[in-house]
């Protein structure tokens, strides 16, 4: 069996996965004064040791790598994986990413790699030479555990499945559970927010049972958007006792995700 957690952390992501053999691959963290003694007590109970082998930085958006020194001092993090691209330099976050990113080793990946020692965790999607916006170049991971998959959108928007991850990996998307990109935003449908037009072919692909959906509680940025939410909720075909499909760490807190094989999986919340 594999765990993955999705923990609670307002306006942005933080998921945990743990490997049949107990190896940890974080994937972003948001860890800010308010909730830092709650996401450090969750992990106090979930990690299976006191290290982290791998943190991936989806993008480098403050969101998305907001606290990492506090991360990386309890649980030391053996190694990151990021695209190399660029995000807002000014910012304190973007400034103690990059101190960390110097001092321990670090790979930047790209479209079709697996990450080291676990060929059941693909990377869908990373810098691309035709694309400008960081969000675009977030990296997308597709992780199957014996025939049971999740997909890891990070903040990737229509443009890159549009353009590329359907072009080269539209056979290679399916997947039980979707960790929803951009926190509910629509730009994962839609170029033009303003226009009633949105692609669908991904999620068509994509054809999950639920969709999680990381999002802070009354947050400026009007997430997650409702249009993108019913979207979500029309293609996604829900759990197979109460037929639910949307799941969000701001009406279900924390969540444990457990991947048994064979296209079968449990999700508990409010953990």
């Amino acid at each position: 069996m594999m765990t993955c957690h999705f923990l609670d952390v307002g306006q942005g992501n933080m998921a945990v996965l743990i490997m049949p053999d107990n190896f940890v691959v974080v994937c972003d963290c948001n860890i800010t004064s308010d909730n830092e003694a709650s996401v450090f007590s969750y992990l106090a109970r979930v990690m299976p040791s006191q290290r982290i082998g791998v943190f991936v930085n989806t993008h480098r958006d403050a969101d998305h790598m907001r606290g990492i020194k506090k991360l990386h001092a309890k649980y030391p993090i053996g190694r990151l994986y990021d695209s190399g691209v660029s995000g807002n330099t000014d910012t304190v976050e973007y400034q103690q990413y990059m101190e960390l990113r110097r001092t321990i080793p670090c790979d930047e990946v790209s479209d079709g790699m697996y990450m080291q020692g676990y060929p059941f965790l693909r990377i869908l999607n990373g810098k691309r030479a035709g694309l400008t916006e960081i969000n675009a170049q977030s990296i997308v991971i597709h992780v199957d555990h014996n025939g049971s998959s999740l997909l890891l959108a990070g903040d990737s928007d229509v443009e890159a499945w549009l353009k590329y991850i359907m072009q080269r990996s539209a056979t290679q998307v399916s997947s039980l559970v979707l960790y929803a990109s951009h926190h509910g935003s629509r730009s994962f449908f839609s170029v033009d927010a303003d226009k009633y037009y949105d692609y669908v072919k991904h999620i068509e692909a994509i054809n999950p049972a639920i969709t999680i959906i990381s999002v802070g509680e009354g947050n400026p940025h009007g997430h997650p958007d409702p249009l993108a939410v019913a979207q979500y909720e029309k293609y996604s075909y829900g759990t197979v006792d109460s037929g639910q499909k949307i799941f969000r760490t701001d009406k279900h807190g924390n969540m444990k995700l457990e991947l048994h094989g064979q296209g079968t999986g449990t999700i508990y919340w409010n953990q």
